[in-house]
């Protein structure tokens, strides 16, 4: 079988959710597809990337073998929209890892073809540009990451709300549940927080900027607590800036530590004692998966995904964004309860492994593509 698989970023970004979901796509189709004798080939098209050879799309996307072909186009959207019409109708299934390449999946979908697309969160909590209509218009199932994204996406578009849609969560990263040791890394003396997430202007709803404002009633209580964020982005300088006019950059009770490489990310996760994101933008949150992976409980808000991964008072404590008295009473209390700490953190692993491993990721993608493409079932 031939999937033409269309995408954002693939190999030149190897952090952040969108490319990291779509390599997990095609390893796991391509695993269960040889484990059930349907061999697949690729087609795999890239907005963003640079151009690279099949071999190299294979090894930084952990395939078994390269793809068929791997077409790049430097950010030229227009060039894509070009080469898909030198192909229009000539692709029997196509798979969208975002909507944004949408319209070019209906250049490139064959009239007998079929059109799925993956929808994430907040790129369609809103009412879609012109040319993702256009690629909705020829879509004839659409994937979600949640039950969340699908329902604030249909309610924003109910106009699609005739596509049939599946919610398929997501699965932990495999570079992140390689080489676990089977006993966490102790968190350091010193309480700590731990945000991960991007500063971006058009992002600043992860909660960065919440977390910093009750920092100083956290310390009335944790003299000694400290905010660890990892993470870049363009608003970044005015975020730390803002730390800094508080006083904490000086005293050390917050550091910004940048964008750092898988490994030294898994100790970031290991040596805290509680992994926070109380963000209202999360279709999903592959963050908490990580933090999970390590046992940290969790602290999210109910205005988004997260409370389908994080369970109120079971792996997590859950907050409404923007209420700031509940934000710093949950950091004080689960930094001043070990015992709470360490309940919320098993039973957040066992419900990962119950739940969230990418094997089971691709598990749900096989079945929810599989009415659309006959040869996935036979």
């Amino acid at each position: 079988m031939k999937i033409t698989l269309l995408c954002p970023d693939l190999v030149d970004t190897t952090q952040g959710g969108i490319p990291t979901v779509t390599r997990q796509a095609l390893r796991q189709l391509e695993r269960l597809g040889d484990e059930r004798g349907i061999p697949i080939e690729f087609d795999i098209w890239a907005l963003h990337d640079k151009p690279t050879s099949v071999e190299n799309v294979a090894q930084i996307s952990g395939m078994r073998r390269p793809p068929k072909r791997f077409r790049s186009f430097c950010g030229e959207r227009l060039a894509m929209v070009a080469a898909a019409t030198r192909e229009r109708h000539e692709h029997d299934f196509v798979f969208t890892t975002h909507i944004g390449v949408g319209l070019v999946g209906r250049l490139l979908r064959g009239r007998q073809g079929k059109l799925v697309q993956f929808i994430h969160g907040v790129e369609c909590w809103k009412q879609l540009s012109a040319p993702q209509r256009l690629g909705m218009a020829s879509t004839d199932g659409i994937l979600s990451n949640s039950r969340f994204t699908l329902d604030r996406f249909f309610e924003f578009n109910p106009k699609w709300s005739q596509i049939p849609g599946r919610v398929c969560w997501l699965g932990l990263n495999r570079d992140l549940a390689a080489n676990r040791s089977n006993t966490p890394i102790e968190a350091e003396d010193r309480p700590s927080v731990l945000i991960v997430g991007r500063m971006t202007g058009s992002e600043r709803y992860k909660g960065h900027e919440e977390l910093i404002a009750v920092w100083n009633d956290v310390l009335r209580f944790v003299p000694d607590a400290r905010l660890d964020i990892v993470g870049g982005g363009d608003a970044r300088a005015d975020i730390e800036a803002r730390a800094e006019r508080l006083g904490h950059l000086q005293t050390g009770a917050i550091r910004f530590l940048g964008r750092v490489p898988y490994d030294e990310l898994r100790e970031c996760y290991r040596r805290t004692n509680v992994f926070a994101m109380p963000s209202c933008g999360e279709g999903f949150g592959l963050v908490y998966l990580e933090a999970m992976a390590e046992e940290k409980p969790c602290i999210a808000s109910t205005d988004d995904a997260a409370q389908e991964v994080v369970l109120a008072n079971e792996t997590g404590l859950l907050i409404r964004y923007g209420d700031r008295p509940a934000l710093a009473r949950v950091v004080v209390e689960l930094l001043s309860d070990p015992d709470k700490r360490r309940r919320f953190g098993r039973t957040g692993y066992e419900r990962l492994q119950r739940h969230f491993t990418e094997e089971q990721f691709g598990l749900r993608l096989w079945d929810a593509l599989s009415p659309f493409a006959p040869e996935l079932s036979r």
